[in-house]
């Protein structure tokens, strides 16, 4: 009988040992979280058994049902039943195996954890085995195990999830919510292992349905679609501590959320703040902000520069040596992407050229090259990151026409002289940037609260060229500016700057130094509106070409878009 007494007006209550039950689904709730918890744990049992074939049906967000069947090694009768004793597992044996895992799961347990808040039906059955093994358990409890036939592999069909647990199943969100959370945990397991055949049910309608193969493009192709996995990086790099293999989206392709940055570390999928730290720093400027590629990334890396076992589903991770490994990981990111050609198109020609023969195509090609070769030669781009171009014209005193030997590209005047000054600031930080006295020092009354961002950021404005002096209580004398800037162009661009510093109160160093030289290279460039002549133009893409990265403006938009002679030709209904 439970004994309660009164302590200085707080209730104590006497100490007991909880019921197995109510371990059970204490236990059971550090991983069941969800239906989409369920399909997880089986997924991993699936491919740890070797399975390259796995079906997922659900029934109502897999509030009522769920089911996933594999083709794997499957288990004999004694071995299923062992699988739903808590920490029974076949993938370690003691705890050093956890330095050197080649598993997803390892814990022993999913089997257990599911059997304790479900009603559980399994069949499975080995290659050598005559007949396959059924075994029923609600709630924890047996209740029956037998022979039944069935194909060799094992299928767990899971029913009315919480059914014992109340409380929990109220809290369960709707059909719609639920199953999106298993269609995501599905695509992270099929993005990370084409090799094996994926199909997902909802309510009997085929949802996803991936091949093998071989080829992580291909796979990628039955989950974002062709258009998608066309505009795809390839990466493959490694060095002493790791190897980073995937693909990468082209700038182009960009989400609002980080939720398509897949990540994985030796093959199993985690939730890692660092890797999508490391992968975002790689795109650096080639994307705006709060824009977020489409990646799927596998480290490997030696077991025991890792530790696996920090949370109960596995989806968290922790490195030995986490900055070396964001920093390997940006590098490999930003060493792919700009060794590709990333010049966008406004839209992906995805049929081939109906009509024409490739051989008459090339033919035609080759003839455009060579009348191209005869005309004059001036305005032509030499050789650099960017295709050979020829300028054309200029339109609306804001883009740059040029012809290619494919089509033409159009090219946005300011967010190329954006990225020629950002590049060129940010190589001379290392020496301070270079200053240059104005002739009439200039006189800047400011708000109090102005007064106060400009000197706490008095060491990094003078790093950065800007010579500013108190001059008074609230008033400051700009005696130099960067060289980049030209003349002071009115008192405005200080105030802009303060602005620019306030709305980034709270950030670190790095953060307002990078805006910075943003801001400056921003303000340094030539406008939509400078007329630009076309040799001026051509000097100006001759610089372009000579960047680390031609693509993209500091923010993140595109300088250069291209089209191609086939979309020119089909808009004119050439084709």
């Amino acid at each position: 009988m439970e004994a309660e007494e009164k302590n200085g007006g707080t209730m104590t209550k006497e100490i007991i040992v909880l019921s197995q039950e109510t371990v059970n689904q204490i236990s059971a709730g550090e991983v069941i979280e969800r239906p989409a918890s369920v399909v997880k744990e089986l997924i991993e049992n699936s491919l740890d058994a070797g399975a390259d074939e796995i079906t997922v049906e659900v029934g109502d967000g897999g509030k009522k049902y769920m089911i996933v069947k594999d083709n794997g090694v499957g288990m004999c009768s004694k071995e299923v039943e062992l699988a739903f004793e808590k920490h029974s597992t076949s993938k370690i044996r003691c705890i050093d195996d956890l330095n050197d895992l080649d598993t997803l799961g390892f814990r022993g347990e999913g089997l257990s954890s599911i059997a304790a808040v479900a009603k559980v039906r399994v069949t499975a059955k080995t290659q050598d085995s005559i007949e396959g093994t059924e075994y029923v358990i609600h709630g924890g409890e047996k209740k029956h195990l037998r022979d039944v036939g069935c194909p060799q592999g094992t299928s767990v069909e899971v029913n009315d999830l919480f059914y014992n647990t109340p409380v929990r199943r109220k809290y369960l969100k709707k059909t719609g919510t639920e199953f999106a959370h298993i269609s995501e945990v599905v695509t992270r397991y099929a993005l990370a292992h084409p090799e094996t055949r994926f199909v997902l049910f909802h309510n009997d309608n085929e949802l996803l349905f991936t091949s093998k193969t071989d080829s992580l493009e291909e796979n990628i192709k039955h989950i974002y679609g062709v258009d998608i996995a066309r505009k795809m990086v390839m990466v493959d790099t490694s060095d002493d501590l790791l190897s980073v293999k995937g693909a990468l989206s082209k700038p182009e392709i960009s989400r609002s959320t980080r939720d398509h940055i897949y990540t994985y570390v030796n093959n199993r999928y985690v939730n890692n703040r660092l890797l999508k730290d490391a992968v975002t720093e790689g795109y650096g400027t080639l994307l705006p902000k709060k824009r977020y590629p489409i990646t799927v990334l596998n480290i490997d890396i030696p077991g025991e520069d890792i530790d696996v076992n920090v949370h109960p589903t596995k989806i968290k991770i922790r490195f030995l040596n986490g900055d070396k490994v964001k920093e390997e990981v940006s590098r490999s990111v930003r060493y792919a992407l700009l060794g590709d050609d990333l010049v966008p198109s406004p839209k992906t020609v995805v049929e081939e050229e109906r009509g024409v023969k490739k051989e008459e195509s090339e033919v035609k090609t080759e003839m455009t090259r060579q009348q191209r070769l005869e005309l004059e030669e001036g305005n032509d781009v030499p050789e650099s990151k960017l295709s050979q171009m020829r300028v054309i014209g200029i339109l609306y005193d804001k883009y740059i026409i040029t012809e290619t030997s494919e089509g033409m590209a159009v090219i946005d005047q300011h967010a190329a002289h954006e990225r020629i000054n950002y590049e060129k600031i940010k190589k001379a930080r290392g020496d301070r940037i270079d200053s240059q006295r104005l002739v009439s020092p200039v006189n800047i009354e400011l708000r109090a609260r102005e007064a106060a961002i400009l000197r706490a950021n008095e060491g990094l404005l003078n790093n950065l060229g800007f010579h500013i002096e108190p001059f008074g209580k609230t008033t400051f004398r700009v005696i130099g500016l960067p060289v980049v800037l030209g003349e002071l162009q009115g008192k405005e661009i200080i105030h802009s700057i303060l602005d620019e510093l306030m709305a980034m109160k709270g950030c670190d160093l790095d953060d307002r130094r990078e805006e910075m030289i943003r801001y400056m290279a921003c303000h340094s460039s030539v406008t939509a509106g400078d007329m630009l002549s076309v040799s001026s133009a051509r000097d100006l893409l001759v610089e372009l070409g000579r960047t680390d990265n031609p693509y993209t403006c500091p923010h993140g938009r595109p300088t250069i878009i291209r089209f191609s002679t086939k979309e020119i030709d089909k808009w004119f209904k050439r084709t």
